[in-house]
């Protein structure tokens, strides 16, 4: 069993007797400890994966790969978080990869470039929603490129989200 099974499976049990805000005040506390180096960055995984709220997902997300490392470290981090969209593992893919994409990182981008196509509707609303709230010159440029991806009946509400993020008007869409 992988050690981190133990606490996704601990935060699994307390998730439904927990609200949000209680949630948040626990990741806030993860930071802390990590940030003071009583804990490692690893405590945060449980946060990343297991829960459901864009906001808690986003902050451990970005927590754990902008947790003062040196390069290999967080490149190491940030290829974790990639693996945990790209493999199905966080139930809030879409959160996990707006935080990745709000680094305005251009190498963490180019590992989420084959990574756009694999999400759900739902998942690219959330990365749009978070996109939208920061306005990134890398990230903006990740966004246009993925509209331009993005053509056809198959993919049209993700170009619709996309779109909104951006600013782009319907006529411009079509």
């Amino acid at each position: 069993m992988n050690s981190i099974t133990p606490a996704l499976i601990d935060y699994w049990q307390r998730l439904p007797a927990q609200s949000a805000e209680s949630r948040r005040q626990g990741l806030e506390e993860a930071r802390r400890r990590v940030a003071c180096g009583d804990s490692g960055a690893e405590s945060l995984v449980p946060f990343a994966l297991a829960d459901h709220d864009d906001d808690v997902v986003f902050a451990a997300t970005s927590a754990y790969v902008g947790v003062v490392r040196d390069a290999r470290e967080r490149n190491a981090a940030a290829q974790d978080a990639t693996e945990w969209i790209r493999r199905g593992l966080a139930i809030n893919r879409g959160a996990v990869f707006a935080a990745l994409l709000s680094l305005g990182d251009d190498g963490i981008n180019e590992r989420l470039l084959p990574l756009r196509l694999a999400l759900s509707t739902d998942d690219v609303a959330t990365v749009c929603r978070r996109a939208a709230r920061r306005s990134c010159e890398r990230s903006q440029a990740f966004l246009h490129e993925w509209h331009e991806l993005l053509f056809g009946g198959a993919t049209a509400l993700e170009r619709e989200h996309v779109a909104a993020s951006l600013g782009i008007g319907q006529a411009q869409v079509a």
